[in-house]
């Protein structure tokens, strides 16, 4: 059966691109890997792309800047909640004083028997780097040092109000598999197996759903990577067989296409796979 092959990417809107940058290349060192001018809700606002990479494919943070004064939303449950990021075993005492001395404070927390800390980024957006693996040498932005630098996208936490239909969604239309299970938390693998990222369903049935707009301090939509466009027409049409006949047309990018299609519970999917793959 065709399948999702990993997460490819978290999206969520802030402020000021300025702000943005600075957090993510100076305190997280990661690269900006694309910066472009975007009308969002009829605002001159931006977006932005941070990875550990120079190529904007592999990026795997996306940013969508409203401005200063731009509206805010309300996060809550149906919908993405929060980017979890790999950094190597034993560095999150680095990374807490770290974000303390960027004046982010952060806890340390225990998720599917492995470390992760928490905290809230200048936008609004919680975050949380996870401890994966023992360190190696990554190539980042220069200010952090390799063995203790982010490695990539980890997974992304989608909160919902009742995960029995994400959680079929995920199995039977997009071929993840349901790997651990912690009170609250399930974790989901796709095809590229372990070590790639997944998709953590968080259950807190007495959050109310949040904003779906672009709006300041609110996540947006996840990025789900598929090999090719042959592949993801398969998967639309498993989509449409089972009834969620929202699936968009695709939106070419200069990185790569995409098509969209909203989860039970509304959680926004973006579908993507490398430009030009339907030749």
């Amino acid at each position: 059966m065709t399948s999702v092959r990993d997460v490819h990417h978290f999206a969520y809107s802030a402020a000021e691109a300025e702000r943005e940058i600075r957090f993510h290349e100076g305190v997280l060192g990661l690269r900006c890997v694309r910066r472009e001018p975007r009308t969002l809700r009829g605002l001159s606002g931006e977006q932005l792309v941070f990875g550990t990479t120079e190529d904007p494919a592999e990026g795997f943070l996306v940013a969508y800047c409203l401005g200063a004064d731009g509206p805010s939303g309300r996060r809550g449950s149906n919908g993405p909640d929060a980017p979890n990021l790999s950094v190597p075993a034993g560095s999150l005492g680095h990374w807490q004083t770290r974000l303390h001395d960027a004046h982010v404070e952060g806890r340390i927390e225990e998720v599917f028997g492995t470390k992760r800390l928490v905290f809230t980024a200048p936008s609004g957006i919680p975050y949380a780097l996870v401890e994966t693996g023992e360190p190696d040498s990554v190539a980042v932005s220069g200010s952090v040092a390799p063995a203790l630098a982010v490695r990539g996208l980890h997974s992304v936490t989608v909160s919902l109000m009742d995960v029995r239909e994400t959680h079929s969604f995920l199995l039977d239309l997009f071929g993840g598999e349901h790997t651990v299970q912690d009170l609250a938390s399930g974790y989901y693998r796709f095809a590229a197996g372990a070590g790639a990222a997944g998709v953590e369903l968080l259950h807190q049935p007495y959050r109310a759903p949040g904003t779906w707009t672009y709006a300041v301090g609110t996540p947006h939509h996840i990025g789900l990577a598929v090999d090719d466009a042959a592949s993801r027409e398969q998967l639309c049409e498993r989509l449409r067989d089972a009834g969620y006949l929202d699936v968009s047309p695709v939106v070419e990018d200069t990185d790569y296409s995409t098509v969209w299609v909203r989860a039970p519970g509304g959680a926004l999917v973006a579908l993507v796979c490398p430009t030009g793959s339907e030749r």
